[in-house]
């Protein structure tokens, strides 16, 4: 497993990963069997015509991604980086689709195209990204979250122009294929996102924090722990970077919702 501390955060996995977390919880899960299932799957997603897969389940504030566990089978590493580095994510006609009808959405490049705000500049980069990765046409769905603080989305892309070949079938095997996955991988990414919600702060973080999530500005923090005001928002700063979030508004909801722990 790899991650990087940029803002959001991308943690990238592997079925291996998920096996070898399988085999801590219990000393027989039939691991061979497992990643049997697994290799199954692909090779049905595979044969139905998809080239890539991609599962990721997200941490998120609204509609911004704090942090994305992605695995990496099946997945174009290069591609997803870039997407969420450069939040594509904002201004992606297929997930406001998605958002819109709660239901898997099929997609190809020449009507997004046709029909996306090319005015803006994520919007283009998009489109050119994924015409140069070759991800022509695709399907994209929702799944139940494996925690109540995830979602997961599943993206699949194909070298084919149009999507007439993703009938009800197509969909049917993608959907079973995509919720055996997530079952094998889910207790491995419930544990990553638990183990990033432990945020162990000294007392004066701790003071800062509580009072922060209680909405006092910086000025008030300073009056009530007999500290600097440039000291409190450096602590605040620090804080964000702690969290993983932007602001001092995301830092007050995610700590209120998390919880923290002393040290």
């Amino acid at each position: 497993m790899t991650s990087d501390d940029e803002f959001p955060a991308l943690v990238w996995f592997s079925q291996g990963d998920a096996l070898a977390h399988l085999s801590r919880l219990d000393a027989t899960p039939q691991l061979d069997r497992q990643a049997c299932v697994l290799r199954e799957c692909r090779e049905r997603i595979q044969l139905a015509g998809f080239s890539t897969f991609s599962y990721m389940a997200l941490e998120t504030i609204g509609r911004r991604i704090l942090r994305a566990y992605a695995m990496r089978e099946m997945g174009n590493v290069a591609f997803t980086t870039l997407y969420l580095k450069s939040r594509l994510y904002e201004t992606d006609p297929r997930l406001a689709a998605l958002r819109e009808s709660g239901l898997p959405v099929t997609w190809n490049l020449g009507e997004l195209e046709a029909r996306a705000n090319t005015a803006e500049p994520r919007v283009r980069s998009l489109l050119s990204t994924l015409r140069a990765h070759a991800m022509h046409s695709g399907l994209i769905l929702g799944l139940s979250a494996p925690h109540a603080d995830l979602r997961v989305a599943v993206t699949l892309s194909a070298e084919a122009n149009d999507t007439s070949w993703i009938d009800d079938r197509t969909m049917g095997t993608v959907l079973a294929a995509s919720l055996t996955i997530g079952r094998i991988v889910q207790p491995f990414v419930e544990e990553c996102a638990r183990m990033a919600r432990i945020v162990t702060l000294t007392d004066e973080q701790t003071s800062v924090l509580e009072r922060l999530v209680k909405g006092l500005s910086d000025h008030e923090i300073a009056g009530e722990v007999a500290l600097s005001v440039h000291r409190v928002t450096q602590h605040v700063k620090m804080l964000q970077k702690m969290f993983n979030v932007e602001n001092r508004a995301q830092l007050a909801y995610l700590a209120a919702r998390w919880g923290w722990s002393r040290s």
